[in-house]
């Protein structure tokens, strides 16, 4: 006996059990009463629960604690009783499967190995994230319609949560159901879950410090094995000035077994805290009432909460997001749907560049500008076409419309193995959506194809590239989610041992989770330099000085060495630059020396005038010919 550890009991049952060693209890189900109570032979379960390895599902475990083994188990022959019960006399299934294992401190050869599918126990006192335990009474959490359970939420002001603590974040009921379209059918499944009080009413509660809400989500992140990208990019979206779901980590515990790490997040909802747009009521059917605000999605039509919406007449699929397909009434469909169709037909014709009624008047174009940077830079395959978001303010609030909030991007920062988006090079509006099943709507790349639409995503891109975009803000980031957690990591491996492991649609395999971190960094710095080779104003705004010349080209703009600044002339002249740090201070003068076929050139080296290299960060070039002059932005990163 002193060669055994813990014990674990591994339970597939219809409906309940208890389970004793020696006439000591090891555990029982939660729908027969309290531990170590008595059970008569004839009572019934509080309610069914169904077995899961006849389904291809894995048994329940009870783990024994090795103190108590060592206090019941015999030298010689030890008595394993297990008894079942059924939710009631006229159920027609009962059946039960268990397995008893132990933990041996030393090899022997008098026990069995343990089964194919059998797991060591997730064992642990203490996290530094939150700990979650919801509780469904043996119920099995379906698709839909939720279930009524009990969650519990540990969150103690230093940090340190301990399994058995109290609950003192939240402690009460809630409904809950799986959520998700592909995910449902991975094995860490995501869920969604409303607050409610006793009667089952809807509760606005806080959960985790986020504002109130009685609608969330527990996300799990599963092909994503950095378990970072989605939390990453909201992040990254708040430092825009942008509304994106706020999102805590935690682990969760349902039923008693451990789940791993999740995301408890808020889901996209109107409201003053997230998307704050006017309330719409299904009275409100005339005047500027009618006119917002409203939030649409493109998604497939058949998942979560997409059963309604509506076909443009070019063919773009719209669902109702806000209100909600059940709580539109006739008069807001026809509105919104007018609305689409205006703002279609004119993206559609020539009018869409018109300075009075293009879309420039239509869009909040700086919202649209920040989306496509964040998809872009994640360069996310459902980018546009599935969880995107568009939504409209009333006529007296601005009567634009706004892109996002942005959306699910697990897929994206090259862990995708189709569409080419493990690729760092290459824009995802100028892929050719056409022949897809989800295809991008036009207008999308017909904003992009727009030249000044582009000047105003170059000037925005820029400026962000040195703070929000910057590698060192994106890794620290990066860096402090992970260290983060810690030691959860191997906790949420050893439940699900998918490191090394091809899970769809993973481009890249890794051994490791150091090594998953190091290939998100290494795709986005990748990305970042592609996009900073595309994106510069420089190289999609041409300098040009009326009746002179004309600059071809400033490159590579940001540099790390010499920067090249190209023009062309039918003879050589002689043109000064100036360059300026950001503070107006002149840093050096420079002349033109090169003139060959009609191409002058001129190189600078990020050297002042006492020939000292300039420090790193945004300076401006100041190009002067006789009474002419034109300034450019440059970024020397070092």
């Amino acid at each position: 006996m002193e060669d055994i550890s813990t014990g674990i009991l591994s339970a597939d049952y219809d409906d309940g059990f208890v389970a004793y060693i020696n006439g000591y209890e090891i555990a029982r189900s939660q729908n027969l009463g309290e531990e170590n109570s008595f059970v008569p032979f004839d009572m019934t379960t509080s309610n069914d629960h169904e077995a899961k390895m006849q389904d291809g599902g894995e048994p329940e475990t009870f783990l024994i604690d090795s103190l108590f083994l060592k206090e019941i188990l015999l030298n010689g022959e030890n008595i394993l009783a297990i008894q079942v019960h059924n939710v009631g006399e006229s159920s027609s299934d009962l059946s039960s499967n268990f397995f008893l294992s132990f933990k041996m401190l030393n090899f022997s050869d008098s026990f069995r190995n343990v089964p194919e599918w059998f797991r060591p126990p997730i064992s642990y006192s203490e996290s530094n994230l939150p700990i979650i335990r919801i509780n469904t009474f043996g119920e099995i959490i379906p698709d839909e319609p939720r279930i009524p359970a009990h969650m519990g939420i540990i969150n103690n002001i230093n940090g340190i949560n301990k399994i058995n603590d109290n609950f003192n974040d939240y402690d009460g009921p809630i409904t809950i159901e799986l959520r998700g379209n592909t995910s449902q059918s991975q094995p860490k499944k995501p869920y969604r879950f409303e607050t409610v009080d006793n009667n089952g009413e809807n509760n606005n509660v806080s959960l985790l410090g986020m504002p109130s809400e009685n609608d969330w989500v527990l996300y799990a992140p599963w092909s994503d094995k950095s378990l970072i990208r989605n939390v990453l990019t909201y992040k990254l979206s708040q430092e825009m000035g942008r509304y994106s779901a706020r999102s805590k980590f935690c682990e969760l515990w349902l039923n008693g077994e451990y789940q791993g790490i999740y995301v408890l997040m808020e889901k996209i909802k109107r409201d003053k805290n997230r998307i704050n747009i006017s309330k719409l009521e299904k009275n409100e059917i005339t005047g500027d009432d009618l006119t917002g605000g409203y939030i649409l999605k493109f998604d497939w039509a058949w998942t979560g909460d997409n059963l309604g919406g509506f076909e443009s007449r070019f063919g773009t699929l719209y669902n109702y997001h806000y209100p909600k397909p059940s709580d539109i009434v006739q008069e807001q469909e026809t509105y919104i749907q007018n609305y689409i169709d205006d703002f279609e037909q004119i993206m559609s014709s020539d009018l869409s560049l018109n300075e009075e009624i293009g879309y420039q008047n239509i869009l909040d174009v700086n919202s649209f500008i920040d989306l496509i940077i964040l998809q872009e830079l994640s360069k996310n395959v459902d980018a546009y076409r599935l969880s995107t978001y568009v939504y409209k303010e009333k006529e007296s609030l601005g009567n634009k419309l706004f892109a996002g909030p942005i959306w699910d991007l697990n897929h994206g920062y090259g862990n995708c193995d189709y569409g080419e988006t493990w690729i760092t090079s290459g824009w995802l509006l100028e892929i050719n959506t056409s022949g897809w099943d989800d295809p991008i709507a036009f207008w999308w790349q017909k904003l992009w194809e727009d030249d000044n639409f582009q000047k105003q995503f170059s000037q925005r891109y820029t400026d962000l590239r040195y703070t929000v975009l910057s590698e060192k803000n994106i890794f620290s980031k990066i860096d402090s989610m992970s260290n983060y957690l810690d030691d959860a990591i191997e906790r949420n491996y050893n439940k699900w041992p998918n490191l090394g492991e091809y899970l769809w649609p993973n481009y890249y395999v890794f051994d490791s989770y150091e090594e998953e971190i190091v290939y998100l960094k290494s795709w986005i710095k990748g990305r970042l330099n592609w996009m900073d080779s595309e994106s510069r104003l420089s190289l999609n705004d041409k300098l040009i000085l009326p009746n002179s010349f004309e600059i071809k080209s400033i490159y590579p703009n940001p540099f790390n060495s010499n920067l090249n600044i190209e023009f062309e002339t039918l003879e050589k002249i002689e043109l000064g630059i100036d360059v300026y740090d950001i503070s107006g201070n002149k840093i050096v003068s420079l002349l033109n020396k090169q003139f060959i076929n009609g191409k002058n050139k001129l190189v600078w080296n990020a050297k002042n005038d006492l020939n000292e290299k300039v420090a790193g960060g945004i300076y401006f070039i100041n190009f002067v010919s006789n009474d002419m002059q034109k300034s450019q932005k440059i970024i020397f990163l070092k």
